[in-house]
């Protein structure tokens, strides 16, 4: 994996030169819970500003065009300026690309639901790994709790329709930064919930035949998840 995320980072600096400001991988490659036959690689990236629409799509084409190890590759984007937008950081290129994927380029981000972009600016924070430039720390805000709470909201929204043990791991890790303030992978919030529930839904990523929460159960999790985070 090293030598994809080395070619990646070496094309990100060929596209924008001295307008990429930092780049670095997140997700559960940086978290401790990556398994390749799972995961994603998860990158972002900084311009120190708004790249045209014909640049977006060029870079878009230029990552894609690099074989990803994994199932898939998930990049974004962001202009400095856009990352205080008052919804959430408002991304230029959502790039999702790879073998165990569909292809989506997506340049608007209000036709995208904003939480997946708000949670993973504030989990940058504590936790990435850098490809290029300094620690997120010293370039992404540090959003404002409402913010992140409002978009936890949504987020469980979200997988509270989607349903299943994901549903149930996404809500443990927005309960752990809400007691705890940290992100946690969802494997490591699911075994800090110690919750019968969430233990059933971390046992279905090592057994896929294993029964899972039922979806009442589900259902009942997140909705205890909702509360809890007021």
């Amino acid at each position: 994996m090293r030598d994809y995320l080395d070619e990646l980072t070496r094309r990100l600096r060929a596209r924008l030169g001295d307008r990429l400001l930092a780049a670095w991988m997140i997700g559960s490659s940086a978290l401790g819970d990556f398994d390749a036959s799972r995961s994603d690689i998860d990158v972002q990236a900084i311009s120190s500003e708004r790249l045209s629409p014909e640049e977006l799509r060029a870079l878009a084409a230029d990552l894609s065009a690099v074989a990803c190890p994994v199932r898939g590759l998930e990049f974004v984007l962001y202009a400095r300026e856009d990352l205080v937008d008052p919804l959430g950081p408002a991304f230029s290129l959502n790039l999702n690309t790879g073998p165990g994927m569909d292809h989506h380029e997506g340049y608007r981000p209000d036709a995208e639901p904003r939480f997946w972009f708000t949670l993973d600016v504030a989990i940058a924070r504590q936790h990435a790994v850098p490809l290029a430039g300094p620690h997120p720390r010293e370039l992404l805000p540090d959003l404002p709790r409402e913010l992140v709470v409002a978009r936890l909201h949504d987020s469980l929204a979200w997988w509270g329709d989607y349903g299943g043990p994901q549903a149930v791991l996404a809500a443990c890790r927005a309960l752990a930064w809400n007691d705890i303030g940290r992100w946690l992978s969802k494997g490591e919030a699911a075994r800090w919930a110690a919750d019968p529930i969430a233990d059933a839904a971390l046992a279905t990523r090592s057994d896929p035949h294993a029964a899972g929460p039922t979806a009442d159960d589900v259902a009942s999790f997140v909705d205890r998840a909702r509360q809890r985070l007021g």
